[in-house]
């Protein structure tokens, strides 16, 4: 009598364990799937060192020596609109500032931030280059061109060496 208890308990232990099993198996089947973790695109090694380097190499080749110019890897909401960088000098002071768009920010696959960094910086060094001479304020749009083939021209000239 006590193995046929035995087994009974057994037995309804082995089905209810069953059902829940099944419950459990169901109930998963309902519970929407987790989303896998997010993996975010690795940000390219742009540096501050790096910027500073091309800042020290361009200012001496464009004879910018006398003036202190000072770089900054920004957010976007600290450029003007669509622009991945700028400067602002004072011709009185020598000073001037670059800023460029920090990796975060930038709409370039990953592999392209670093060199189109490089020659923002360069682009922005020729604006300074330009500091002095007397620009139509209404032709700005053909500076900026002369500025972008000019920038391109050096950058490719000094990769090519």
């Amino acid at each position: 009598m006590r193995v046929i208890a035995s087994l009974f308990c057994t037995f309804l232990l082995a089905a209810v364990g069953g059902a829940e099993s099944v419950k459990t198996d169901a109930a998963r089947l309902t519970v929407p799937p987790i989303a896998p973790p997010v993996v975010s695109k690795p940000l390219p090694q742009l540096s501050q060192q790096m910027i500073d380097s091309w800042i020290s190499v361009w200012q001496k080749r464009l004879a910018l020596d006398d003036w202190k110019i000072e770089a900054k890897i920004v957010r976007a909401h600290d450029l003007p609109e669509n622009a991945v960088a700028n400067i602002h000098w004072s011709i009185p002071t020598r000073k001037a500032t670059v800023k460029v768009l920090a990796p975060i920010d930038s709409t370039l696959k990953a592999s392209e931030i670093v060199e189109d960094t490089e020659l923002s910086v360069v682009h922005e060094l020729i604006h300074l280059s330009l500091a002095k001479l007397p620009l139509d304020p209404n032709h700005t749009d053909q500076e900026e061109e002369t500025v972008k083939r000019i920038s391109s021209a050096l950058l490719a000239l000094d990769k090519h060496r």
